[in-house]
């Protein structure tokens, strides 16, 4: 099933980004949309003039917004006289155990851990980190592969190796937790299923990245327009994203005999894609 309107949109701001029209205008075609979620991502050192526009843009808005900004953009707000934001929740963004040390123990903030390559042995360290600060949210967000990054993915091995240290570490009790890759969900969550129903890029969910182009998923890098060229509402209906979103329905040829294929469904079509150019592959993380 193809959604006419999305539930989240992932808007990720660059880190010089200015308040100016094209914020104010973006915030209302996004919220001409009538969505549930703007998962808002401002890496600045210290919180944009762009970022408080939006948040005030939604403010008293039937939208949640999560708002993901750096230790020095969060102190930064902590120590002024800005008023209390007008979020769902915060979390402090960051990629290893170093960048730990940094993080400013505040109720109710959570942190999101950009897993790469580097870091996922990290992970069972983080978990302890989390559980001895009493940090009860941990965001493992979806990848940005909007500018020719190498796409990140756990094979078998990997993922049964961190199912076997994560146990060994306590496992994640007590934790909320949200992880959107379905193979990283397994070696949290080894019984259960990935509860997303497959890939939602194009459907529950669009991303816009910091140049404004508008894409089905932080994820998948095929540029559906730019914000600038056409209304968000445009670009949503248009017959590009419609087909992007027909050809991630279609079972990949490589999966058709998979026993778990009503499952995954797939995996993630964006990795798919950018590793071997064809929504028709096996997600590699799955081989």
């Amino acid at each position: 099933m193809e959604l006419a309107l999305p539930i989240t949109v992932y808007w990720d701001l660059s880190p010089d980004a200015i308040s100016c029209d094209y914020i104010s205008r973006l915030s209302s075609e996004i919220l001409e949309c009538r969505l549930l979620m703007l998962q808002l991502y401002d890496p600045s050192l210290e919180l944009s003039d762009a970022a408080l526009s939006i948040i005030e843009q939604f403010k008293g808005k039937q939208v949640a917004v999560t708002l993901t900004i750096s230790n020095s953009s969060f102190l930064s707000v902590s120590a002024d006289s800005n008023p209390e934001l007008a979020v769902k929740e915060i979390l402090i963004a960051c990629d290893g155990l170093e960048s730990l040390k940094e993080y400013p123990p505040s109720e109710g903030v959570g942190l999101s851990f950009f897993v790469n390559s580097k870091n996922w042995t990290e992970l069972p360290e983080v978990i302890s980190f989390c559980r001895k600060n009493g940090i009860s949210r941990l965001v493992l967000p979806m990848q940005r592969l909007y500018a020719g990054e190498e796409p990140f993915f756990l094979n078998r091995q990997e993922q049964k190796r961190l199912e076997t240290a994560l146990a060994e570490a306590g496992g994640t009790e007590g934790l909320k937790l949200t992880i959107h890759d379905p193979f990283l969900w397994r070696a949290f969550n080894p019984s259960t299923p990935f509860p997303q129903g497959g890939c939602q890029a194009a459907n529950t969910m669009i991303a816009i990245s910091p140049d404004g182009g508008v894409y089905p998923c932080p994820t998948l890098p095929v540029r559906l327009d730019g914000v600038g060229d056409k209304t968000l509402k445009e670009i949503v209906a248009s017959s590009a994203k419609k087909d992007i979103r027909r050809r991630i329905l279609e079972t990949p040829s490589a999966c058709s005999s998979c026993q778990e294929l009503p499952v995954c469904k797939g995996g993630c079509r964006g990795r798919s894609l950018v590793m071997h150019t064809s929504f028709d592959y096996i997600d590699d993380a799955c081989k």
